[in-house]
């Protein structure tokens, strides 16, 4: 039955650009375009008051811009109706996928034959089966990571694949500084086979080293696959090794005290700097919270520290840094990049630069309390002298110094 409803609606591509159903033999393509599949495209080709089943060839000619042999291979150049081998369908197998070449059959109607609607069926090769990529281009790894990748279709949409395929995370040894093995592992495998139905899979690494230095802190993943499928948006991952102290970093912290307030400045500029009045004050409403496995920072500001923190900003490992805090005292932080910051420290002008270095440390024995330090900004606000008169050092962070550093200490919520 199947089959008769589909031998009827080839008929129909024949007949319907006529008014009247026509008395001679008549031959067209079922449509302008192949049926496609991932690797495959058929070219189908219907035949009407045809009376007898006597063997009749139909030749095609090939056009477009693929090349036969190179970029794809034809089952045959010829339709064949009636006798004991009969051809109604051409496959073509697409060898390169992702060409963006053209390929087109078409039938030159021989004497006494009617043309139907379609006399070329043409199609562009088939783009890549699908396209893989990281879930993010950058993480931190303290102790384990999940390292994610999906499938997706030319359009960016996830696509569960058809055909099972392996993936692989390659080592990056030119950009890699820590060393597998001694610095990180893969938990399992670097190796991973993503099933027919699925569109995407987790590796696991791990850290070998609780305190990497800065030295030996980077881990640069490449993203590999068969030639049939493509590279989506991330291919490559770069992932910092942390000391494994800063996975205590992740969750919220409410602001419990700001030590370098307006009347610590003014004590240290001795009152020669103005705008005190613009200068940042406590408010016990103020949070930070760290997403480490996005890599974020989201700040929930009310006091005038929003005029630094703008928004939600990706979080970077930055180097480790010890602070000047003044009368012989130093801070060891880690610094942290942030994107999404104002340097100008102002509510009227907007930095260009958004991206500023802050260094965070724990005290002692206590994980619960976080010692923040802004290190890197120019104030357009409050103490304008600091930039009027070259206080600021020229690299960043570039307010690193006693007098221009500002501290505030969070607790965890």
């Amino acid at each position: 039955m199947k089959r008769i409803i589909y031998i009827l609606t080839l008929a129909a591509a024949i007949v319907s650009c006529q008014k009247e159903l026509p008395l001679e033999p008549a031959v067209s393509f079922f449509s302008a375009s192949p049926e496609i599949r991932e690797e495959t495209a058929v070219f189908r080709l219907a035949f009407a008051n045809i009376t007898d089943s006597t063997e009749r060839f139909f030749p095609v000619r090939i056009g477009g811009t693929a090349q036969n042999g190179t970029d794809y291979l034809l089952s045959g150049d010829r339709f064949v109706f009636g006798g004991e081998n009969p051809v109604d369908s051409i496959v073509v197998t697409t060898l390169q996928l992702g060409t963006g070449r053209t390929l087109s059959l078409s039938i030159d109607v021989p004497e006494g034959y009617v043309a139907g609607k379609y006399t070329t069926s043409e199609y562009t090769l088939q783009d890549k089966i699908a396209f893989f990529s990281f879930a993010k281009g950058y993480q931190m790894l303290c102790d384990s990571l999940d390292i994610t990748f999906q499938s997706f279709d030319n359009n960016g949409k996830a696509k569960a694949l058809q055909t099972g395929t392996e993936i692989r995370l390659d080592i990056n040894t030119e950009k890699t500084t820590a060393e597998e093995g001694v610095d990180f592992e893969f938990a399992d495998s670097s190796r991973f086979f993503i099933e027919s139905g699925k569109n995407g899979g987790i590796l696991k690494i791990k850290s070998l080293n609780p305190h990497p230095s800065d030295e030996k802190d980077k881990i640069v993943l490449n993203l590999t696959f068969g030639e049939k499928y493509g590279a989506g948006e991330t291919t490559e991952l770069e992932i910092s090794l942390l000391d494994t102290l800063w996975k205590h970093l992740d969750g919220s912290w409410e602001a419990d005290s700001l030590v370098t307030d307006s009347l610590f400045m003014e004590k240290f500029w001795n009152n020669a700097c103005t705008g005190m009045d613009m200068f940042p004050k406590f408010n016990e409403r103020d949070w930070l919270t760290f997403d480490m496995e996005a890599t974020t920072l989201t700040p929930s500001v009310r006091s005038e520290f929003k005029n630094y923190f703008s928004g939600k900003s990706n979080l970077r490992k930055g180097n480790h840094l010890s602070l000047d805090l003044g009368e012989g005292n130093s801070a060891e932080l880690q610094g942290f990049w942030l994107d999404n910051t104002n340097r100008y420290f102002s509510s009227e002008q907007k930095s260009e630069d958004k991206e500023s270095l802050i260094g965070i440390r724990f005290f002692p024995d206590n994980t619960d309390s976080l010692d923040l330090y802004i290190i890197d900004y120019v104030s357009k606000s409050f103490m304008p002298e600091l930039e009027a008169e070259g206080k600021y050092a020229p690299e960043k962070p570039v307010a690193a110094s006693p007098g221009q550093f500002l501290n505030l200490i969070f607790k965890r919520q």
